[in-house]
């Protein structure tokens, strides 16, 4: 049998970090935005044995595929999942705030689904913090906690997007380190729960309504570092008319956010910007740019 799995992966269009836990954890307030990816998790139950392929990139350590894998045999059984062969198609760098690792976990969760009819094995947000919400089905949710309380919302948004992947990527400890130290400094402050959700309503209305928002709160934006090349994705992202735009998770991508009717002209009129911005040679601190519409 030869199965196949739809991989996601998750902008934050919202974060706050609203405080520090005894546990080391921070807690903090979302919302997630569910899109597709061009990456594809393939299963084979012909081969006989568990075996992993991955193509389009290096992936340190070990995959997370093979972590779910065990984890499912752990929580169902031995047999629950019959030896596997499976083969990652990866488009997506390491490291940039998406989530697409979680998102290859989560497609085999669905594959899983359709070979046993059983739904994500419980424990699944310890594999990595976002498998959850992409193998939830929801498209929208308020998150919550360290990201593990979800709020599905109904329905969707009709926007396009461009993540685009810098050379650089973000530790997601260091991040939390960085910010840290910046609030010990004071020199930046923590929105309360209520105060964090309020601010997410808002956001979503607007974008729901297909209003410009400009740029969309993160508590992160300022220890990413390369401050000046943000500004010049921020900036090209206003000239370029964008309704949206923010940095992905804790870092490192960024993405922009354009109305579905006039997305493909305002994104060539961002990437020129860029250009502008930077000289002579395109995007030259820039490895790849994803359009989502």
């Amino acid at each position: 049998m030869f199965l196949a799995g739809t991989c996601f992966i998750k902008l934050n269009l919202t974060l706050r970090v609203l405080s520090r836990r005894k546990d080391g954890y921070h807690d903090i307030f979302s919302l997630f935005w569910r899109l597709r990816s061009p990456e594809v998790v393939e299963a084979d139950f012909d081969s006989g044995r568990d075996s992993l392929e991955v193509s389009g990139a290096d992936i340190p350590g070990e995959n997370i595929l093979t972590r779910v894998c065990r984890h499912i045999r752990s929580v169902y059984g031995g047999d629950s999942l019959p030896p596997v062969s499976i083969r990652l198609r990866k488009h997506i760098p390491t490291g940039s705030g998406v989530g697409a690792g979680s998102g290859n976990a989560a497609a085999f969760l669905q594959i899983f689904r359709a070979l046993r009819g059983k739904g994500p094995a419980p424990g699944v947000s310890s594999l990595g913090a976002d498998v959850a919400f992409l193998a939830s089905g929801h498209s929208l949710a308020f998150a919550s906690g360290i990201g593990d309380i979800l709020e599905g919302l109904s329905g969707d948004l009709r926007l396009a997007a461009a993540v685009f992947f810098p050379e650089w990527s973000v530790g997601t400890s260091s991040a939390y380190d960085a910010l840290d130290e910046m609030r010990a400094r004071g020199d930046a402050g923590a929105l309360s729960a209520h105060e964090a959700r309020e601010e997410t309503v808002s956001v979503l209305g607007l974008l729901r309504r297909g209003e410009r928002a400009g740029m969309l709160p993160n508590d992160f934006i300022h220890c990413a570092g390369h401050d000046d090349k943000y500004a010049a994705l921020r900036g090209a992202a206003d000239i370029a008319g964008a309704l949206a735009w923010g940095l992905c998770g804790s870092g490192g991508a960024f993405f922009a956010l354009f109305a579905p009717e006039d997305a493909s002209v305002r994104m060539s009129a961002m990437f020129e910007a860029i250009r502008e911005k930077d000289g002579k040679e395109k995007f030259q601190w820039l490895q790849q740019i994803l359009v989502l519409e």
